[in-house]
């Protein structure tokens, strides 16, 4: 059975978690490309931070209504951290490889790392919420 995300205004995008992505990843990519220049380093940050601000925004978004998708808590969970973090490591290193970052794969670790929980940790933090609304009606 499924169950309908009625949390937060905006089911397709997280302005908040995008931003606090865009600024947490932009800066390890420019730490971890900062040895070819603090140029090179700045443009890779850009495109980490420009590229987390909008597909962590939606990918967030994803962990959270996956999070509330089924009754079986475990099966949301799962699909709530394993969707996201697939497309969004994907996504991550295809962006890396496109001309400017010396180091795409490398660049592409902190995302595959910190991804899981993050999402993780969102998704149970937003089926918690809609948990303890649903036993206060």
């Amino acid at each position: 059975m499924r169950m309908e995300n009625k949390l937060g205004k905006n089911p397709f995008f997280d302005v908040k978690m995008g931003t606090a992505g865009a600024f947490f990843l932009g800066a390890i990519v420019f730490a971890v490309n900062y040895s070819y220049g603090w140029q090179l380093a700045l443009i890779a940050a850009s495109k980490q931070a420009v590229y987390t601000f909008f597909i962590g925004g939606v990918m967030t978004k994803i962990a959270e209504n996956l999070a509330l998708k089924f009754l079986n808590r475990n099966q949301s969970l799962i699909l709530a951290v394993f969707v996201p973090t697939i497309l969004t490591s994907l996504l991550t290193y295809g962006m890396h490889s496109l001309k400017g970052t010396p180091e795409p794969f490398i660049s592409t670790v902190p995302t595959f790392v910190f991804a899981p929980p993050g999402f993780y940790w969102w998704a149970l933090r937003k089926r918690r919420q809609y948990e303890k609304v649903q036993q206060n009606k």
